[in-house]
């Protein structure tokens, strides 16, 4: 017989909390909960989203958000246009926002402090392609 098989090598890396990361555009990092079966989502779509924003040490931000936004249109953080990227109507993913893909060092009175790390759960609900918007 051949040789044991091997688990397949999955690009990325374990976070903080031990959960395996994957980096992607800009340098936002990311796991994907839960991978959608709907349109994927492109620069140039307008996107629904739901969230719930926290930062980093726990602190629960906004919870149960909804925001509609074009990818590529600057109408939001950096790090949430780069997260959302890729993924499919239904698909949940949380993304891990430097200060440099949000905030930087400026800060959102009594609720984000400057350079904060900011911690997403996103569910992607609707994608509209950029040739139908």
């Amino acid at each position: 017989m051949g040789s044991a098989s091997r688990p397949p090598r999955v690009a990325g890396y374990l976070g903080p909390l031990g959960i395996l990361m994957k980096r992607g555009r800009g340098g936002v990092e990311y796991e994907d909960v839960s991978v959608g079966a709907g349109t994927i989502a492109t620069r140039g779509s307008v996107v629904a989203v739901s969230y719930d924003l926290s930062l980093n040490r726990g602190e629960q931000v906004q919870a149960k958000q909804h925001y509609s936004f074009r990818i590529g249109g600057r109408n939001v953080i950096a790090g949430l246009e780069y997260g959302v990227e890729g993924m499919r109507v239904g698909g949940q993913r949380r993304l891990r926002i430097g200060p440099h893909l949000a905030y930087r060092d400026q800060a959102i009175p009594g609720k984000i402090p400057a350079n904060a790390v900011l911690d997403m759960q996103v569910t992607l609900i609707s994608v509209e392609p950029e040739d139908a918007a």
